[in-house]
């Protein structure tokens, strides 16, 4: 039995080096604070993790999730990847490219956006009610998903 106590501690020791979490965004990259200042200035931050380069999470480098629900994933550079509100919390439109905003307003003017996620071949933006849109790497819509 001891053994297997101390595997677990192990084990659970050495998932937990590689994330480091706060709940301030003094470690963030400047872009990344600027970013949060300017479209999530009111938002209360519940945690912000760093998830060490030895893991497997495609760019993502910091994680950072506010008390409302939306989680915000910024590269080591600072540049927002995702912006994700759980639980149908919306998120503000301006937080997404001018471009992307520009074919909201024309076209879904009432639209609730829930999550937006730049891709490696273009960029998704999920509505509250479940319309999926995609665009390309400069904000161009494609098409409906």
């Amino acid at each position: 039995m001891k053994k297997v106590n101390v595997m677990l501690s192990g084990i659970l020791m050495f998932m937990s080096v590689g994330v480091f979490a706060q709940n301030t965004t003094d470690k963030l990259p400047a872009t990344a604070q600027e970013f949060i200042s300017q479209h999530f200035s009111s938002a209360t931050i519940k945690e912000v993790q760093e998830n060490s380069s030895w893991q497997i999470w495609e760019d993502e480098k910091y994680e950072v999730r506010f008390a409302n629900g939306i989680e915000v994933d910024f590269d080591k550079n600072g540049n927002v990847l995702e912006i994700d509100g759980h639980k149908n919390v919306t998120i503000p439109v301006a937080a997404l490219p001018s471009e992307i905003v520009s074919y909201l307003q024309s076209n879904y003017p009432d639209a609730k956006v829930v999550s937006w996620d730049k891709q490696d071949k273009g960029q998704e933006v999920e509505l509250m009610d479940g319309t999926e849109l995609e665009f390309d790497q400069d904000g161009s819509f494609l098409k409906i998903d």
